[in-house]
């Protein structure tokens, strides 16, 4: 994976908080090597996504 592909992974989340630091990370972690930017963009989509879903639905059951 390239750092250019990392970034697009997580680009649809941006604007959520500490998006900065998340792409911070994906630089630093593409000195590291391939493997580990692989995992820490997935890492970092995930948790982009599960805060975006908790933002969303987390209080419609909640009535």
């Amino acid at each position: 994976m390239t750092l250019v592909k990392a970034l697009q992974m997580i680009g649809p989340f941006e604007g959520l908080p500490y998006y900065d630091t998340a792409v911070a990370q994906l630089y630093v972690a593409s000195g590291k090597g391939k493997r580990e930017l692989h995992g820490a963009a997935y890492r970092i989509r995930n948790a982009f996504a599960a805060y975006q879903y908790a933002v969303n639905y987390g209080k419609a059951d909640i009535a």
